[in-house]
């Protein structure tokens, strides 16, 4: 008769191959994991980040600093920004936006990014902020930068335009604002700080699009007889679509 031949039994591997693949697979979801929780901590600029630094209770809104106790940080008036700006690639001013508002969310822990705002700007629009913005409750108002060439001429437009943002719970002081307004911003009291630069490309010359928030509160004078007091934003939602006016209506 003849016998069927049985197959050799499979060799097993042995049991320090499977001690040794375990750990390299968990010493993979470690690193992973830090590198995760590094770009999460490090990048809260980025919406999703930030939602889940919410979830996790790693985010504090902007301190309730008094104009007194504002930080250093450098001035520059339209001029000086439009000489700053205008010729950066898209790239740059998207690397240089996000640095910009990381250090923003994280209460200006980087304070060589700070900027003031200076100049004087003439009112086009203004309009309330909702959930869907920066922050709210609060109005922004955009405005188009005046500049005189010499001492002996009137100020005219400047291809600087600045979008400012006040949080406020006053609901009338929006009122308080109207286009054709000139609007001063002052290092102080106004302690507007630079948050995002767009740029417009026009057939003859780019427009610059400055977006300021105050990060020290007062009192802000809109006019010769009133004011309205500027309170420190509760919560912060940089999923806001910036600037806050659209640039498709600069001419």
């Amino acid at each position: 008769m003849r016998r069927d031949k049985e197959p050799p039994p499979k060799k097993r591997s042995p049991a320090y191959y499977w001690w040794t693949l375990a750990n390299v697979v968990a010493l993979c979801l470690a690193v992973l994991s830090w590198l995760l929780c590094l770009h999460v901590f490090n990048h809260p600029e980025i919406p999703r980040n930030y939602e889940l630094l919410k979830k996790l209770k790693r985010v504090e809104p902007p301190e309730d600093l008094p104009e007194m106790e504002a930080p250093p940080g450098d001035s520059a008036d339209p001029r000086a920004f439009y000489r700053r700006y205008a010729g950066l690639s898209s790239d740059e001013l998207a690397q240089f936006n996000a640095a910009l508002m990381r250090n923003y969310l994280t209460n200006l822990k980087e304070p060589k990014l700070i900027q003031y705002a200076e100049g004087n700007y003439r009112v086009e629009q203004v309009r309330p902020l909702g959930p869907d913005d920066l922050f709210h409750p609060g109005f922004a108002v955009r405005g188009r930068a005046m500049i005189a060439p010499d001492e002996f001429s009137k100020p005219a437009p400047w291809p600087v335009v600045i979008e400012y943002l006040f949080p406020t719970d006053n609901p009338e002081a929006s009122g308080w604002i109207a286009p054709s307004d000139l609007l001063s911003v002052a290092k102080f009291p106004n302690c507007a700080m630079l948050l995002h630069v767009s740029r417009l490309e026009n057939e003859d010359t780019p427009v610059v699009c400055l977006t300021v928030v105050p990060i020290a509160f007062g009192t802000f004078k809109a006019g010769k007889d009133r004011q309205f007091d500027l309170k420190a934003p509760a919560e912060l939602n940089p999923a806001a679509p910036l600037p806050a006016f659209p640039l498709e209506q600069e001419e």
